[in-house]
């Protein structure tokens, strides 16, 4: 049961001025948390709302209306940043200031929500019962003294006890739903929403990492997003030296170069801090993303533990980089709008232009995967109908040509003539190279990572052992709910056509991934993965209810769910999560159970201090970075010197006692060089820097030295 809220024509312009007034006091008043917060939470779903009422979507649950809201609002700002961007540079040196961006904004807003006065509408809001009022109080609260409290314990003596409660907390409220009725469907949102994040913002450590950092691409993306905000605006058109080879195609990307300049205009808050809360908080609504899409196929319970399952997954395998995890939300909502039925053309067109140009814009990859899914699909979906009608026809309606084709001229219109064909070059490399190794087709070790990213590695312990068996079996789930996808009789009971059509390229994907020499390699097959999953899921649940049907003389069909959910799911969630690891103490990859076990090596590589950072920018500030080179360890160079020293990766050179620096050079020496007996590499190798005293920085842990 839902209660309705009818809005009145004029009540919604009336509730965004009272919050643009609210939003704006807190801004010139400064109001630190106050100000993060409100600013925070109107730029992540008022204007998305907005457009939901203007576009007068009344056909979506409170929980789309959510999803949907937050996909419009990242792409709104997005496009509008841009257009300040390209208009405001003709007149004003950074068009991209806070004083240019807050007004625009709020004035866009506000006239989005005028043009929705002319109607009414209504929100439903499901009503809950006493006990469902209590469950979700009691669960919110026991996770957020958890998370917070085991976080405050994690970063000042190592203790990941309250943690480690946490996941054992969220592993049993994942088993609720199917063991308790009173559990009902409408509590399944809230319960995936606290799992999501508390995993992210909690035990997986978000709090504690205070500086970007990482092995990944994070460093180089908040350089590209540094580049932006240092000078104010984006260059289209900028050109970098040699010695940024890995700039492109990141900068192109806006998801990480002028998204997050409104937050930073609006919050007014540090741009580390900004990372660590725009990413992760869009992150933890994959999970809901992913139920309302397996909801469209299958029943609630269903949904629900392939939501769980795909989450799992991807805590373990990774989230991938920034401008991925926003584009992981538009590629979902891009499918969702594909199943739904209830979306007339006309709004399913726009909405479906709206996500194409978020998508396009935000990561190269995905839309590169997306594309050729959707065009597979309405391939195939119009020679299966052609087949029953005797001819082929371009026109038909479960994926119209006209979404087809709005998404094509998208993206070959940004590749070209914005990128600069950056994201064209990428990919023909890719072919190039993956073309080069067909003759290693019978060598396993050309495959790269696609063993890796499916489990079929050694491992060290026999907890490892479990965990790829665990995962093993999963993958075995998804094919055979695949092969009862596409051979059962009763599929179209349940599934849709244009599903089994989409899953079946997905499975593809997967075959080609580890097929084809090097193919892995590109976006890594921990990655290919990940993203198959968004569809794949929900067979690994359907692969486990056939098994379980196929036992002879068992009659458990009942209880198949709740099997498959403590027997399989909620055990590799606990793998994945890192939970058995560290209770068996073994090595880990979780840095917020195990980080007090790693070593002095580990840690400088994955993570940067305060010292490096105000090192590094002392460096920035004070040396002409683009004319000069930089020694340090290869750590440094990847992580501290990029994201905030801003030196190209190329001007960056490996010091060891075989390289010296030329006159006016210099060399970087950070914390673990110094106050960690020289590791990286030892200090007494580069003893001429410190016999010539040619030292020109340090702050107690890091050093920089001018070579005379």
């Amino acid at each position: 049961m839902s209660v309705k809220y009818n809005w009145q024509s004029y009540n919604f312009l009336l509730l965004i001025i009272i919050l643009q007034v609210i939003l704006c006091f807190s801004v010139y008043v400064n109001l630190p948390i106050a100000r993060v917060g409100i600013s925070f939470l109107y730029l992540m779903f008022v204007p998305g709302f907005a457009i939901m009422k203007l576009l007068k979507l009344e056909n979506l649950d409170i929980e789309e209306k959510a999803l949907f809201s937050l996909g419009l609002s990242l792409t709104f700002l997005m496009l509008i940043s841009l257009f300040i961007n390209e208009i405001g540079k003709l007149i004003f040196t950074k068009p991209l200031s806070p004083n240019l961006l807050l007004p625009s904004i709020n004035i866009a807003v506000l006239l989005i929500s005028f043009l929705t006065t002319k109607d009414s509408s209504s929100l439903s809001i499901p009503q809950l019962n006493r006990f469902e009022k209590l469950f979700l109080i009691l669960l919110i609260t026991t996770f957020l003294i958890l998370g917070s409290y085991g976080t405050f314990m994690v970063i000042i003596s190592g203790n990941s006890l309250f943690l480690l409660l946490l996941i054992i907390a969220c592993a049993t409220t994942t088993i609720m739903p199917f063991i308790s009725e009173k559990v009902h469907n409408k509590l399944y949102t809230p319960i995936l929403l606290a799992i999501s994040f508390s995993i992210i913002f909690f035990a997986s450590g978000t709090f504690i990492v205070k500086h970007i950092s990482g092995t990944g691409d994070g460093p180089i993306e908040f350089y590209a997003f540094r580049l932006t905000e240092k000078k104010g605006f984006w260059d289209s058109a900028a050109t970098f030296s040699s010695y940024a080879w890995n700039i492109f195609p990141t900068y192109s990307m806006l998801s990480v170069t002028i998204l997050p300049m409104p937050f930073s205009a609006f919050t007014g808050a540090d741009s580390s801090l900004l990372f660590n809360l725009i990413y992760p908080f869009i992150v933890a609504f994959l999970i809901l993303g992913v139920y309302k899409l397996y909801q469209t196929q299958t029943e609630n319970k269903v949904a629900f533990l392939a939501a769980f399952f795909f989450f799992t997954i991807s805590v373990g395998k990774g989230f991938g980089s920034y401008k991925q995890q926003i584009a992981q939300l538009l590629y979902i909502l891009l499918f969702l709008l594909l199943f739904k039925k209830d979306v007339s053309l006309s709004k399913k067109s726009i909405l479906f232009i709206i996500f194409s140009v978020g998508l396009v814009i935000s990561h190269y990859a995905l839309t590169y995967i997306f594309l050729f899914t959707i065009l597979l699909a309405y391939l195939i979906l119009g020679l299966i109908d052609g087949a029953k009608a005797g001819y082929f026809s371009l026109n038909q309606k479960r994926i119209p040509i006209t979404l087809v084709v709005i998404f094509l001229t998208v993206a070959f219109s940004w590749y070209i003539f914005v990128n600069a064909s950056a994201a064209f070059n990428l990919i023909s490399e890719e072919i190039s190279t993956i073309t080069e190794n067909l003759g290693q087709f019978f060598n396993v070790e050309s495959r790269g990572t696609a063993l890796q990213g499916l489990g079929l590695i050694e491992t060290p312990t026999i907890y490892h052992q479990i965990s790829t068996a665990l995962f093993i079996i999963t993958e075995f789930l998804i094919i055979v709910g695949f092969l009862e996808l596409v051979i059962s009789k009763k599929r179209e009971s349940q599934y849709s056509r244009e599903y089994i059509v989409i899953a079946t390229i997905n499975m593809a994907i997967i075959a080609l991934n580890i097929l084809l020499p090097r193919l892995a390699d590109t976006l890594l097959m921990s990655r290919f993965y990940q993203t198959t999953l968004i569809i794949l899921a929900p067979l690994a649940v359907l692969g486990g209810e056939t098994v379980i049907k196929y036992i002879p003389k068992i009659k458990i069909q009942k209880l198949d769910l709740p099997i498959l959910a403590i027997i399989i799911f909620i055990p590799l969630f606990l793998f994945q999560t890192g939970f058995v690891y560290e209770l068996a103490r073994v090595r880990n990859f979780s840095f917020a159970l195990s980080m007090y076990r790693w070593d002095e090596i580990e840690i400088y590589r994955y993570f940067t201090n305060l010292r490096e950072v105000s090192s590094a920018q002392w460096l920035s500030r004070n040396i002409n970075i683009s004319n000069t080179f930089v020694y340090s360890d290869i750590a440094s160079q990847f992580n501290v010197l990029t994201g905030y020293g801003m030196i190209e990766r190329g001007r960056v050179r490996i010091l060891s006692n075989i390289t010296r620096p030329n006159s006016g050079e210099f060399a970087y020496l950070a914390s673990l060089n110094l106050i960690g007996e020289g590791r990286i590499f030892n200090i007494d190798e580069v003893s001429f820097l410190i016999e010539e005293n040619c030292k020109v920085y340090s702050n107690g842990e890091c050093e920089l030295y001018k070579c005379p």
